[in-house]
């Protein structure tokens, strides 16, 4: 059982936010697999005061949404106070801030992990969210921007201030998504706070999330891209942490079904011709080690009905590993 605010897990397992890919069919198709904690995909707070078509369509939500966390990008609190104000007519439960994010647009403009160089203006802005929300506040971070790494530091200073969690990619900005993950620094954290530390950082297989329990000692983890076109993974480290028992892959009708029950809402949200689009690199990453995909693969680049994406979805059990 994991505690974060006001916020109980029954279960350790996370679904991460993922830009362009968490949206409200994404996350319906992940939930079905038994975990409860996941996010909006990111969220710029100056977006967020604008509220684009764009930024109101990454906050459509479905009524089976709970617990739901928005997950916030800012560098100035004039935004983040403009931010909560539109926050006001959405539900969720939980506000995660973004120090972690390692893309140079993003780094460039001085957030996301920009903001590990400076530890008094991050503090400063997790200070302005606390006090101007009712929601739990966690937060995003890595490892340090560069090798000096003032993890330890950066997350005592954000306990001190008062986030409910934290939740540490196992790598510096440096870094980017290279190298290995650095178990020790996260168990360092850990055994430093009390409060919730989530472990970050390929969680791909049951063998891996174990690894991040069993080295880092954390409360939970999460899962990004482990669980693209493998929404079954929740399940697998769940039976994994259990029985120590690595679970069978499905049957490729329970794939496919999966796969056209994904496309369904997709449409459902975004139309017919849009949906078919967004579906697309579901379906690549759905087909992953798949023998003699190519052809089909090829095929669907070019598909933009529904009827067309679901005879390719069913022409996978003429070729099902």
């Amino acid at each position: 059982m994991v505690k974060i605010g006001n916020v109980t897990l029954s279960t350790p397992l996370i679904l991460a936010p993922m830009a362009g890919i968490s949206s409200y069919p994404y996350r319906t198709i992940n939930r079905k697999m038994g975990f409860e904690l996941t996010y909006l995909e990111m969220i710029s707070a100056r977006s967020l005061c604008h509220l684009s078509r764009k930024t109101r369509e990454k906050l459509l939500t479905g009524p089976d949404e709970t617990p739901l966390g928005i997950q916030l990008l800012a560098k100035d609190s004039q935004y983040i106070l403009g931010g909560l104000e539109r926050l006001k007519d959405y539900k969720f439960d939980i506000l995660d801030f973004n120090a972690a994010c390692p893309q140079k647009k993003v780094t460039n403009s001085g957030k996301g992990a920009a903001l590990l160089k400076d530890p008094k203006k991050l503090n400063s802005l997790l200070k302005c969210l606390i006090e101007n929300t009712s929601k739990p506040v966690t937060l995003k971070m890595r490892l340090g921007w560069d090798s000096s790494k003032d993890t330890l530091k950066i997350a005592k200073e954000a306990a001190d201030v008062g986030v409910s969690a934290i939740c540490v990619h196992g790598r510096t900005r440096e870094q980017g998504y290279r190298d290995g993950i650095d178990y020790k620094t996260i168990s360092k954290v850990k055994k430093a706070l009390k409060i919730p530390i989530i472990g970050s950082g390929d969680i791909l297989t049951p063998e891996l999330a174990k690894k991040m329990f069993d080295r880092s000692g954390v409360d939970a983890v999460t899962v990004a891209r482990g669980a693209l076109g493998n929404p079954w993974i929740f399940k697998e480290i769940s039976e994994f942490l259990e029985k120590g028992q690595l679970m069978l892959r499905p049957k490729i009708q329970e794939l496919t079904q999966l796969m056209a029950q994904h496309l369904e809402l997709i449409i459902s949200l975004f139309g017919e011709k849009a949906g078919v689009i967004r579906f697309r690199k579901f379906y690549i990453w759905y087909t992953k080690g798949f023998a003699r995909i190519k052809p089909l693969r090829t095929q669907i680049s070019q598909i933009k009905t529904k009827s067309g994406m679901l005879k390719r979805i069913q022409s996978l059990a003429e070729i099902a590993p």
